[in-house]
This record gives C-alpha cells, sequence and structure tokens, in this order.
C-alpha cells in the first residue's frame, strides 16, 4: 500500500481521481475572468469574451454559469477563500499575534487579488449584491474573532471580550475600504508598507494588545 499525503493509502498502481473535463471548463472559465478583470470593468466583462479566452463557445460557457453575475460572483468568492483559509491558520501564530497575521492576510491578498475585491466593493453599492458581500465579509470577520481569542488565551489582550466583534467588524469594513482606496490608484511600496503598518497598530490598539510584537 502507498500513502497519499493526506494520510489515506491507496493500492499500489491506482491512479488517483481525475479532475473532470468539466471541472477543468469551469476553472478555465473562472481564470478567464480573473485576468480579464484586470483590465476590464465589470460592465465591460461579456460572457461571450470570457468563453473565447478560455476556449470554449459561449453556450457551453452558460453551462457552467448561469449568467456574467454567477460567473463574476463565484470568481469573488474563491478569491475571498484564500483570505479564509490564511486567516484560520493565523490562530497558530507563534513569532507574532494572530490578530496581525489575520491583517497581513487580508493585505497580502487585496495586492494580489484586489482587481477582483475591487469588482466586489463595487457590486456590493447594488442592492442585489449587497448582502453576499456583507456576508463574505462577516465569515472573514468571524474567523479573525477565533484569531483574537486565541491571542487572549495566550495572554496578549486586556480589552473586554464582549466587544471583539463590534470592534473586528468596524475594523474589517474600514480596512475593505482603505485598500479598495490604495489598490485602486497608482501607489508605491512605501505606501502599501504604511498602510499595512496603519491598519495592524490600530486594530491592537482598538482590542487592547498588551503587545504589537
Amino acid at each position: 500500500m502507498n500513502s497519499q499525503a493526506d494520510g489515506r493509502s491507496v493500492s499500489a498502481g491506482r491512479r488517483r481521481p481525475k479532475i473532470s473535463k468539466g471541472d477543468l471548463r469551469e476553472q478555465t472559465l473562472l481564470d478567464a475572468a480573473e485576468e480579464m478583470l484586470r483590465r476590464s470593468t465589470y460592465a465591460e466583462l461579456t460572457m461571450e469574451a470570457v468563453a473565447k479566452k478560455a476556449g470554449i463557445t459561449r453556450s457551453a460557457a452558460y453551462f457552467y454559469f448561469a449568467s456574467k453575475e454567477d460567473l463574476v460572483h463565484t470568481v469573488i468568492e474563491r478569491a475571498t477563500q484564500y483570505i479564509y483559509t490564511g486567516i484560520e491558520a493565523s490562530a497558530e501564530a507563534r513569532d507574532s499575534t494572530g490578530l496581525q497575521r489575520a491583517i497581513d492576510v487580508q493585505f497580502d491578498n487585496w495586492r494580489r487579488h484586489g482587481h477582483i475585491f475591487r469588482v466586489g466593493v463595487e457590486l456590493s453599492a447594488r442592492a442585489e449584491y449587497r448582502q453576499v458581500w456583507v456576508s463574505l465579509m462577516g465569515h472573514g470577520i468571524d474567523l479573525a474573532c477565533r484569531a483574537v481569542a486565541h491571542d487572549r488565551a495566550r495572554g496578549l489582550v486586556k480589552g473586554d471580550p464582549e466587544q471583539d466583534r463590534a470592534q473586528l467588524e468596524a475594523l474589517a469594513w474600514m480596512g475593505e475600504r482603505t485598500c479598495y482606496l490604495l489598490f485602486t490608484r497608482d501607489h508605491s511600496e512605501t505606501e502599501e508598507e504604511q498602510l499595512r503598518i496603519t491598519l495592524r497598530t490600530l486594530a491592537h490598539r482598538a482590542l487592547g494588545y498588551i503587545t504589537t510584537e
């Protein structure tokens, strides 16, 4: 028997499950839309253009996504998942606070996927999408609360735990807006680092951290 990386065993010579052609096409469409949004606005994006870039027909694209809205929402959710995964891991931080790691994860993903989050922020102004964006943000705030609880168990936080959620919610929306303003204009690496440090400092002070190191 051979062992897989996740601890499961497979018989010698047995192939691992392949990704289906449908899954590959769906991912190709998502990749194509994400890349096109680097240069196009949501309004300019079309299913026909995305399908052409992905190398499939327009009708095939509609088999995987019911509309442009559905496609773009999935692109945004995929990018947001990177933040969720990173914040979940931040609770294990030992060389810094979990909160600092959570902020760094948010910031670094804005650096990599800012063109996607830009679309999410702009769509949130529409009533039909607002609750979707609020829900995505809310899950990230839940994970940040866990990181702070972990820091509190390490004796790093002296603030009122009853205020954690309200404080983190305000900080998260502030971070969303300031990152949007920075990453949607020309800026320098110095400005990026200044904003990262500012967000860290404000968050640690608001939550009552004993140390921000």
